[in-house]
């Protein structure tokens, strides 16, 4: 006994409606026993205008599938140019069940004068490779012929042959109805597999992945790389300002060693002059480097916050009044005395004339005084220039301790400013991807309820499915109600 579509639940009835369309459709517009057909064989075999020939006999007799799964007949097509091989074998088994008829056709005899020898080679082959095959009937076929297919074409036996074995398979096995329900089971456990298999949000997990990745916006790397590059720029500014001061000192030394005694007295001045533009070239250096500093943090100079002018560096005030010790007693007798002896000498050829000889006297006591004053005077040039040396040193040491001071204060500044600004920028960061992920995580909880949802419905269409089957193979395995029979 078989069952319509119809006569099943009506959730059954909406499930093969919504999934497979064309089948529920063709069941009803139509009878319940429909033949499906399923041509099968290798290429260049004439399945194409095997087909034609079919349907120009009788257009109504079979539905080709596509499937052979849904198939109540399979066709399977021989070429009559060579016996059966691997290829042809491998496709038999491939579309063929144990419980669904095959029909072999030979093709192309009209073009082969041999194709009986091959048509008892292929029988003998096909019985070799399955028992089922064993008598199995070849149908010789010219499908190549023109016009419509004629008795000696074999178009017609064929067809006799296609609708008696399917005749017997909707007899003996399944109803149309029940091909149609095992049809749409395969369709949603094909979505349902396909659906398990997919990663629902592959990309958001890795997007996910790669934020938490880097939620800080790498603040620990760029910390520790900035304390790298303020150790190096603390170095080459240490070594700029000591160049720097070596230079100065030359300098400062050979200017004093030429300067007379109205450039001593105003050197102090000349000195401060030099010092204050030697700081305004530094602080040239010191501002480049530490704006290569913010680019190497990657923050801009311009987004830096402004820093106050650093105070100019001054040469730290006037040297002391040089103290007359005894080196100054000293070198005033030893003038007075290399003065005399030098008078002495200069007046000796006055001492011959004895009215000069008094006159001579004066004349020894100036040239000793006069040669006394020089001594003393050059020695004390020579003291001041040694005074004003010894005191610009000191000087230029005071203000490489400024510069110095003035370097490391400068770069601790930028380096606590440029911590603040990545400090800022990671907390931002973090902000953001925290409410991505959030985002992305809501996204997630989306597709798995509608993954869930999806397997859901299809696990409930399964089960309506099932149900069906289920009632048509009740329905088959119910007694016929036989005619009691009458006592007499």
């Amino acid at each position: 006994m078989t069952r319509a579509l119809t006569d099943l639940p009506a959730e059954t009835v909406d499930v093969v409606a919504r999934w497979n369309p064309t089948a529920a459709a063709r069941l009803a517009s139509g009878p319940e026993f429909r033949h499906e057909l399923f041509v099968a064989g290798p290429r260049r075999a004439g399945k194409s205008r095997l087909i034609d020939g079919l349907r120009e006999l009788d257009a109504s007799a079979f539905d080709f599938v596509d499937d052979p799964l849904d198939a109540g007949v399979v066709l399977m097509v021989l070429d009559a140019a060579a016996p059966l091989g691997r290829e042809e074998l491998s496709v038999l088994d491939v579309v063929t069940r144990p419980a669904c008829p095959v029909v072999f056709a030979l093709t192309k005899i009209d073009v082969h004068r041999d194709w009986a020898t091959v048509r008892e080679r292929d029988r003998a082959l096909l019985a070799g490779h399955a028992e089922r095959f064993a008598d199995v009937t070849i149908h010789a076929v010219a499908a190549g012929l023109r016009g419509a297919p004629t008795r000696e074409s074999g178009v017609e036996a064929l067809l006799a042959a296609l609708l008696s074995a399917a005749d017997g398979q909707t007899r003996e096995a399944r109803s149309g109805t029940e091909r149609v329900l095992e049809q749409t089971r395969r369709m949603i456990v094909a979505t349902g597999r396909s659906i398990r298999e997919t990663e629902a949000g592959a990309d958001l997990r890795a997007e996910r992945a790669r934020l938490l990745a880097h939620r800080d916006g790498q603040r620990a790397e760029r910390v520790a790389r900035l304390r790298s590059q303020v150790q190096l720029g603390k170095v080459e500014l240490m070594h700029e300002v000591s160049s720097r001061i070596r230079a100065a000192g030359a300098a400062v030394r050979a200017d004093i060693d030429r300067a007379g005694r109205t450039e001593l007295a105003d050197y102090p001045d000349r000195l401060a002059d030099v010092v204050k533009k030697l700081s305004a070239d530094l602080d040239g250096v010191v501002t480049t480097r530490l704006d290569h500093l913010r680019a190497r943090a990657g923050v801009a100079a311009s987004d830096a916050p402004g820093t106050v002018p650093p105070p100019d560096s001054t040469v730290p005030g006037r040297p002391e009044p040089r103290h007359r010790g005894l080196e100054d007693r000293m070198t005033i007798l030893i003038g007075a005395s290399a003065g005399l002896g030098l008078g002495r000498l200069v007046v000796t050829p006055l001492s011959v004339v004895p009215a000069l000889d008094i006159a001579s006297i004066p004349l020894t006591l100036t040239l000793g005084g006069g040669v006394a004053w020089w001594l003393a005077r050059a020695r004390g040039h020579i003291a001041e220039r040694s005074h004003m040396r010894q005191w610009a040193t000191e000087s230029l040491t005071t203000v490489r301790a400024q510069w110095e001071q003035l370097v490391l204060g400068r770069l601790l500044s930028a380096e606590a400013q440029i911590s603040e600004m990545i400090l800022a920028e990671s907390r931002s960061r973090a902000g953001e991807v925290d409410s991505r992920v959030a985002q992305i995580d809501g996204e997630l909880r989306g597709l798995t309820a509608r993954r869930n949802g999806q397997l859901a419905a299809c696990d409930r269409d399964l089960a309506a499915i099932d149900r069906g089957l289920r009632e048509i193979s009740d329905a088959r395995r119910e007694p016929k109600h036989l005619p009691e029979r009458q006592s007499t």
